[in-house]
């Protein structure tokens, strides 16, 4: 198989993966970074008349997967459908993440920026403090999702809020050291949607400092969207946030942010060492937190790299 058609399978064979066939608009999207140059008219036109592809890739509605998986786009109907109730119940839930102070963005990854998640799916956030609060932040919003009772823990996942990375608004790269960098990941960062942004421009500037995804994927970064997504919160919340704000930014707030930084660095130091696995992907700074227990990611990338080298 030569490239260009070995480049145009990359994209449908990884979301194969995960039980998702594409449109010929998000195949392009998608491509790894290695493609040979490609417009999207040639895109589609590959995909019609190549005389390699047919034999792998199948096409039915609009949208195309690899032939003998044809089951799958059933799959995608039902997973949109639930995949815009779930956007509804974190829209609702999510403004009152507007009350924490020092947050400066919460955006979404995972299966739910691809409208692929199941019924048990939880809402996985990236959030984005203010520098140096990043362990009272912390605090202060997890106590909120707790409340709420929106905090994933245990078995209890189904809508839950899973808060699995965080940065500072003054260290926004995602390192090689605090996740690995590869084709999964970059889907992961590259699909980041925002859901409240309460520093304006606070996305962009991930963006630019994510240069790195652009190493994986081609079309990167992606012509903005106008997201309905975004909640707008209410007055009174940002007034309140405001005035914790003001209370907690000076001395006073310094001392909580270093006690608050111990006491979590030694629960979080404790719990690694009783549950420590080889699947683990956790990473620990003053400006970074990145907490993937048990992932699946090293597993999925053996996969797509086994079912890659089928096409050598």
């Amino acid at each position: 198989m030569d490239s260009r058609a070995k480049a145009i399978l990359a994209p449908l064979i990884y979301y194969d993966l995960l039980d998702r066939p594409l449109t010929a608009l998000e195949a392009f999207k998608y491509l790894r970074a290695e493609t040979p140059e490609i417009s999207f008219f040639n895109f589609r036109r590959e995909l019609k008349n190549s005389k390699e592809l047919p034999s792998f890739i199948g096409q039915k509605n609009g949208l195309c997967f690899l032939t003998g998986r044809q089951e799958i786009v059933n799959i995608r109907e039902k997973r949109l459908k639930l995949a815009q109730l779930k956007w509804k119940k974190l829209k609702a839930a999510g403004k009152y993440l507007s009350l924490v102070p020092f947050l400066r963005l919460a955006a979404i990854t995972g299966s739910l920026t691809s409208y692929n998640t199941k019924e048990q799916s939880d809402f996985d956030l990236l959030i984005i403090f203010k520098n140096k609060r990043l362990w009272l932040g912390r605090i202060l919003l997890t106590g909120l999702i707790g409340l709420l009772g929106k905090r994933r823990h245990g078995n209890l996942t189904q809508d839950r809020i899973c808060l699995n990375c965080y940065l500072t608004e003054e260290d926004l790269e995602i390192t090689e050291q605090a996740k690995k960098h590869n084709f999964h990941s970059a889907q992961e960062y590259g699909r980041l949607t925002p859901i409240l942004e309460i520093k304006k421009g606070a996305h962009e500037d991930f963006t630019r400092a994510n240069g790195w995804l652009a190493d994986f994927l081609k079309n990167y970064p992606w012509p903005a969207e106008r997201s309905a997504k975004k909640i707008k919160p209410p007055m009174l919340f940002s007034w309140l946030r405001q005035a914790l704000e003001w209370l907690l930014g000076g001395t006073m707030g310094d001392r909580l942010e270093k006690i608050a930084g111990q006491w979590q660095n030694e629960r979080i130091n404790k719990k690694r060492r009783g549950e420590r696995s080889d699947r683990d992907q956790v990473f620990v700074s003053n400006s970074c937190l990145m907490f993937h227990p048990q992932s699946k990611s090293d597993k999925l990338m053996k996969e797509f790299d086994k079912k890659m080298r089928l096409f050598n």
